[in-house]
């Protein structure tokens, strides 16, 4: 059985004031296949979120910022085995020189738009852009394959590229930004001005995270997302997603 979940659905400052389904942790998810568990974004919540993914076999990130990858140092102390990291090589180095020299955490590289096995998984890494400032790391967005389906994982962003559009379309799932909620902000995406987009693109389900406060309680962003459209709704910590056999 294959599954996605949600290990943490907040903005780089997590919301911690609230309860229940509000309570948000950084951003990261799980994406688990047979003996495989990629753990996406590795955040300052890792100790809360690792009772929750149980186990690692290998890691990728999103971005090089505190709030995608200030967990890895936790990470690499935490694992007991080599865990390959699965980034490109352009930002495993900024990885390594901001939170390394790492002991168990191996790069393996993930060329851009190069499908690449890992585990049991095809994986492939797509830049997107949150800024438009050149000097600005490489952010990147995943497209994960199990061979039956398909789940693309594209947090923190504001604008995709031409040439990695194709990855958020026809997916089984696709997880993307909503920080800005019904708006864009300088370096993310809304989720209810693109919510007709993603739904068009052919997937067959969106879930929402990278939510910040812009968005209303869960139940009320729920409930609105859905009327909207019955394919998506936003996500919340812990949320697991059975994607069948």
């Amino acid at each position: 059985m294959a599954y996605f979940q949600f290990l943490g659905t907040g903005p780089s400052t997590p919301i911690t004031d609230a309860t229940g389904r509000n309570f948000r942790r950084r951003s990261s998810g799980l994406m688990q296949h047979i003996a495989t568990y990629l753990l996406i974004d590795v955040t300052h919540d890792f100790d809360a979120q690792i009772e929750m993914a149980l186990s690692v076999t290998h890691t990728c990130i999103t971005n090089p910022s505190r709030d995608a990858a200030g967990g890895l140092g936790n990470l690499d102390r935490w694992t007991e085995h080599p865990v390959p990291l699965c980034v490109p090589t352009d930002l495993h180095e900024v990885l390594v020189s901001r939170y390394g020299p790492f002991q168990r955490l191996t790069h393996l590289e993930t060329p851009p738009h190069t499908p690449t096995q890992v585990g049991d998984l095809e994986i492939v890494a797509f830049p997107v852009e949150t800024t438009p400032d050149d000097g600005a790391p490489t952010t990147y967005g995943y497209r994960f394959d199990n061979g039956k389906k398909k789940v693309c994982y594209v947090s923190d962003v504001k604008h995709i590229p031409e040439a990695s559009q194709p990855y958020l379309h026809d997916n089984d799932l696709l997880v993307v930004d909503a920080a800005g909620w019904d708006k864009d902000l300088p370096t993310h995406r809304g989720a209810l001005n693109h919510l007709h987009d993603y739904v068009s693109w052919g997937n067959a389900k969106v879930r929402f995270t990278d939510i910040g406060r812009a968005a209303p309680p869960h139940t009320l962003a729920s409930g609105t997302v859905r009327r909207l459209s019955h394919k998506a709704d936003v996500a919340y910590d812990f949320l697991k997603l059975p994607l069948g056999r």
